[in-house]
């Protein structure tokens, strides 16, 4: 769904206010889902209050704030190091007025470089979402959540700040970011739209038609984004093929091996957590007696093994109560099943027990291979995602008869289509962000003459004002150093 149809659908604004937020979202006909980004927050909520600030920063850094964030870095630990060096041979005099030059310049730095760099980034941004920019710069298959926000805007800007957040939020969510439309294009016609953009240097009849063109992408970079999107998708697969066959193969059989030697031990704890997980409902109570559990064990070395498993079962706390109990009996099961085993049995379970998963992630790499080659046949990309359903049917199939604990496919999410929409978008910022960083760069070297000369020009007469004596005192000591270093090196005739 284009901006354009939105806007058509949009019901008067103090209409809108009187509603409440699901009815406008209704209204509006949103009706979308965003499982990822739902994922995504989901995730973050259990993260801690560190982790959860350092996301919100990475998400909503910009340009100023980077700059912001430098200065400040300069301004105040630069001062400390000057004037408390131990290693300098000047007065301390001398060293604080020296310290207080780092703030001054950081000032300077905000000033000079965000009058630059923030109007050059503003630019470059304004130039990728309008089609300015070439195809690899070029944001109109998706233009971002900011671009879209400044259109609604000036088409509508009656709107308060709630409405348009609501407005902006439902619209990204029902347009998955504004790839759908691209996604449809990729399906219908096996291609992707870029509408290109030029400045034009007199009026024309026809000034509309002139100054926007709608290309195809490029035939072998379509090619190419087709084939970078299926190796990204082997690669990762692979990763987790590498991690099964040993990082997790090696951990399980280590810890099948500490079941079948020390079933009683194992045993004992898991019927204690059992009970302290029982013995309440309160999850938090449920925490606290499995932590001082840990802590008591750690303090008495005792096996790895048993501490990894109160640490697993505290890892599900919020999930809830089932689920740490679920934990436990599974591992009580794993307990029986290989106690009393020989160690060569053991070994024999631990990779009958991978098995079913490895061939599956070995299958997927198999399957994506394939594709590499129907993609160099010309198939297009509705008929890949025809072969993705066939696998994941055929997998299934497959699993049933053969009694599989997972009987769905590793692809059964995975649409090729977004996959590739995805991927085009992943590609297209990178190019953007390297822009953005040659052009600020450049914009920074160029502004760099003037924010030396304002530093050499301000400073002095800042210290002059704000620290008259200190000024002064330095001043008179820079004096006495000439006076005395001419006369050392004058003669008497």
């Amino acid at each position: 769904m284009k901006i354009d149809k939105v806007n058509s659908d949009f019901i008067n604004n103090a209409y809108l206010s009187k509603q409440d937020d699901k009815t406008v979202a209704k209204k509006l006909g949103f009706t979308g889902n965003t499982p990822q980004a739902v994922l995504e927050k989901a995730i973050n909520k259990k993260n801690t209050p560190i982790l959860r600030g350092i996301n919100r920063l990475r998400n909503n850094i910009g340009e100023l704030q980077d700059i912001c964030i430098n200065a400040t870095g300069t301004g105040l630990l630069a001062p400390i190091f000057i004037k408390y060096n131990p290693l300098s041979k000047t007065d301390e005099d001398t060293r604080t007025y020296s310290a207080w030059r780092q703030p001054v310049s950081a000032g300077l730095a905000i000033l000079t470089q965000g009058l630059i760099t923030i109007p050059v980034v503003q630019v470059i941004k304004n130039m990728a979402n309008n089609g300015y920019l070439n195809e690899e710069c070029n944001l109109t298959p998706f233009r971002d959540k900011t671009y879209i926000e400044k259109l609604i805007k000036k088409r509508h800007p009656n709107l308060n700040k709630k409405q348009l957040e609501k407005y902006v939020s439902e619209y990204l969510k029902s347009n998955n970011g504004d790839l759908q439309s691209t996604i449809a294009s990729l399906k219908q016609d096996n291609t992707v739209y870029y509408t290109f953009r030029k400045i034009l240097k007199g009026k024309t009849n026809n000034e509309d038609h002139q100054l926007s063109k709608r290309v195809k992408m490029d035939p072998q970079k379509y090619a190419n984004l087709l084939n970078r999107t299926v190796d990204d998708m082997i690669k990762s697969e692979q990763v987790q093929l590498d991690r099964c066959e040993k990082e997790k193969y090696t951990k399980r059989l280590a810890q099948s091996e500490y079941y079948r030697t020390n079933s009683t031990e194992a045993l004992d704890l898991l019927n204690d957590m059992k009970q302290k997980i029982n013995s309440t409902e309160n999850i938090t109570e449920i925490k606290k007696q499995l932590k001082a559990k840990f802590k008591n064990l750690k303090s008495n070395k005792a096996n790895p093994h048993l501490l990894s498993m109160i640490e697993e079962t505290i890892a599900l706390a919020s999930a809830g109560k089932s689920d740490m109990l679920e934990k436990v009996n599974k591992m009580e099961v794993h307990v029986h099943k290989h106690m009393n085993k020989t160690p060569e049995e053991v070994v024999a379970a631990v990779k009958a027990s991978l098995k079913e998963r490895i061939d599956a992630h070995r299958g997927v790499i198999e399957f994506l291979n394939k594709v590499k080659d129907a993609i160099k046949d010309g198939k297009t990309v509705s008929q890949i995602e025809e072969m993705f359903t066939k696998e994941v049917e055929d997998y299934h199939q497959k699993a049933v008869r053969l009694n599989f604990k997972n009987k769905e496919s590793r692809l059964k999410d995975k649409k090729f289509s977004h996959e590739v929409a995805n991927k085009l978008k992943t590609l297209t910022q990178k190019h953007i962000d390297g822009v953005k960083r040659i052009s600020t760069l450049v914009a920074a070297l160029a502004v760099l003459p003037v924010s030396c000369y304002l530093l050499n020009w301000i400073y002095p007469r800042f210290m002059d004002a704000v620290f008259p004596n200190l000024s002064s005192k330095k001043h008179n000591n820079e004096s006495k150093e000439l006076v005395d270093n001419a006369t050392k090196n004058s003669e008497v005739k």
